[in-house]
């Protein structure tokens, strides 16, 4: 099986534990039948390394470079109701179809992508496309849109940035007077990485919360450190849980209350408080606006 075949596989395994993840159409519409296509791969003889994950990467086949959208952010967007839009990371402009298909078109949307031949697609859909990273896109931005965005979308983007604190600053500078910026990041705190750290494993996969193009890691505590540090009110807060998260926490909760053992193991990590639901978080994102 071919390295792409293998990584539809693994596509299909992480989202069935990602309910936030949709797919759509270039022109912004729902296309639930995508999803059975991922099936047709579903056998998994082994599982690419690393290096052959990040061709995949750079080839542009990466189960979500084509299709899927994170459900959240277009909600969030949308119910924002913004004349002015611009992603960050924006990819195949799959996100900024859907969301101008939610807006009826009413909004200019801009994309930054710094890969070519993504960027090349997303000018189907976009206003306009500045194809570079983000740092040296804020001079063009600032030029052709003087006025500002009302609303800038990092999602699932700035845990790719060698430095999102500096991205998350910059975003400021291209804000309208209105303007928010809306956040999605996953949490490096879920269960699933805390459980293969303590079996000594940190496995980067093909996408999900070890997707091997991240490079920086955060959870919500950290990440709204990063928010206050920026310059930024957090206005809202959505977490994308699991799919049916209280018997995992109920698990967690009846096992810590009732062992001693394991107090004393947690007190040894030097754990002195535990917030049993970001065991169960896959990503958590967040509407900001300048302080």
């Amino acid at each position: 099986m071919c390295v792409i075949q293998q990584s539809k596989a693994i596509a299909i395994l992480i989202l069935t534990r990602r309910p936030d993840l949709a797919v759509y159409r270039m022109d912004g519409s729902r296309d639930n039948e995508s999803l059975a296509a991922y099936e047709h791969y579903f056998v998994m003889n082994k599982k690419p390394s690393p290096y052959e994950m990040l061709r995949v990467h750079e080839s542009g086949d990466a189960p979500y470079q084509k299709h899927f959208v994170p459900e959240e952010v277009r909600k969030i967007c949308i119910e924002l109701a913004p004349l002015t839009y611009l992603d960050v990371g924006c990819n195949r402009g799959q996100l900024i179809a859907a969301v101008k298909k939610g807006l009826d078109c009413r909004a200019v949307c801009v994309g930054v992508e710094m890969n070519a031949l993504a960027a090349k697609d997303a000018e189907q859909v976009c206003d306009r496309v500045y194809s570079r990273a983000f740092d040296a896109a804020i001079g063009g931005l600032k030029a052709d849109h003087p006025g500002g965005f009302d609303v800038i979308s990092f999602a699932d983007v700035l845990e790719h940035m060698y430095d999102p604190w500096e991205a998350m600053v910059l975003a400021k500078e291209l804000l309208s007077e209105r303007g928010k910026c809306v956040f999605q990041i996953p949490n490096i705190g879920h269960r699933s990485i805390i459980g293969g750290l303590l079996s000594n494993r940190f496995d980067y996969e093909l996408m999900g919360l070890l997707d091997v193009t991240h490079i920086r890691f955060f959870t919500p505590g950290s990440f709204e450190d990063a928010c206050q540090q920026a310059g930024y009110r957090i206005i809202r807060r959505v977490q994308i849980m699991e799919g049916n998260p209280q018997p995992v926490l109920s698990a967690f909760s009846t096992l810590i209350a009732g062992s001693e053992d394991v107090k004393n193991f947690l007190r040894i990590l030097g754990v002195t408080q535990i917030n049993l639901p970001l065991l169960a978080m896959w990503q958590i994102c967040y509407v900001c606006e300048p302080l």
